[in-house]
């Protein structure tokens, strides 16, 4: 299908679900701008049909920003795109879809699209918790965690974080040696890395394991990413663990949307000199579950 515009012919994609995804493509996967569109026309179809001074109406504040998306929109072919998908292995489902997780489906800010390479069949599993913390821990958590995470990955429980350096890249390491299961949530597209050491264990994520971003796979980390990564960690679980964190940390942060979604949050005590426990030390003052074994976190799926 394709809309006369001028001297240009735009290109419509034929499906509801091939124009999501090609207009969160085309918008660097921008949350608010989908949500104005679907606002705007329910069917996604006349958003093709507007000229770029109406486009602007999506993003007042920015008109070089509206004008890089509108001419996004006028380039990207959806075909050529899904093709590109095939060839790099990359898959996507949407929030319409049958299969999205019912977990994530229930917060208030559900992606709209989901961006994944590996196992999708990992998701079937009913149990997840998300486990973060800090990207420095210190040697008592490097010592605590095997006896505290390696009981609950020989459960029914999949492991979600964020594959950051620290706690993260400890939990999907400990999952993977243990033959659990653990899903990897990205704060860029999956064409990109941050930090370029983890490209390793990226790798063995993707190849036994499920790796997933709301972010289209050319875009590449920014600082704002993160906390709008975190959640989805914790939309997709149960339960939210938070091992080791600053009193100021991006752990605390993926807490509180636990707590914003109604979900359990766990915190690990630890010692009152060190810096890296006053976070959760805080938590737990503030009501979170104290978490001392693998049995305290398990009797709450199982």
């Amino acid at each position: 299908m394709y809309f006369e515009k001028g001297t240009c012919s735009v290109f419509i994609p034929r499906t509801f679900d091939d124009r999501l995804l090609h207009l969160h493509y085309s918008s660097f996967g921008n949350y608010s701008f989908i949500k104005k569109c679907l606002q705007y026309d329910q069917s996604l179809t006349s958003i093709y049909e507007l000229s770029s001074d109406n486009f602007r109406q999506f993003f007042p504040r920015s008109h070089k920003k509206a004008a890089t998306i509108f001419e996004s929109i006028q380039t990207v072919h959806i075909d050529y795109l899904k093709a590109e998908f095939i060839n790099e292995e990359i898959f996507y489902f949407n929030v319409f879809e049958e299969g999205y997780p019912s977990l994530l489906k229930e917060i208030y800010d559900p992606p709209w699209i989901l961006y994944y390479k590996g196992n999708r069949s990992i998701l079937n599993n009913p149990h997840r918790l998300a486990v973060v913390g800090t990207r420095h821990p210190s040697e008592f958590l490097k010592v605590e965690m095997d006896p505290l995470l390696i009981p609950i990955v020989n459960t029914p429980i999949t492991v979600v974080s964020g594959m950051a350096m620290g706690v993260d890249t400890m939990a999907h390491e400990l999952s993977m040696n243990q033959s659990g299961e653990t899903i990897a949530v990205l704060a860029y597209g999956l064409n990109q890395l941050y930090p370029l050491h983890l490209k390793e264990l990226k790798d063995r994520l993707q190849q036994r394991q499920l790796v997933i971003t709301e972010y289209p796979p050319y875009v590449r980390p920014q600082r704002w990413h993160f906390p709008e990564r975190n959640r989805i960690i914790s939309g997709l679980s149960q339960a939210t663990l938070i091992l080791e964190a600053k009193q100021k940390s991006g752990s605390l942060i993926t807490g509180d949307c636990a707590l914003q979604q109604n979900r359990d949050v766990f915190a690990l005590p630890g010692r009152i000199s060190n810096p890296q426990s006053e976070g959760t030390n805080r938590l737990i003052q503030q009501g979170a579950k104290l978490i001392l074994s693998a049995n305290d976190i398990i009797e709450e799926y199982l």
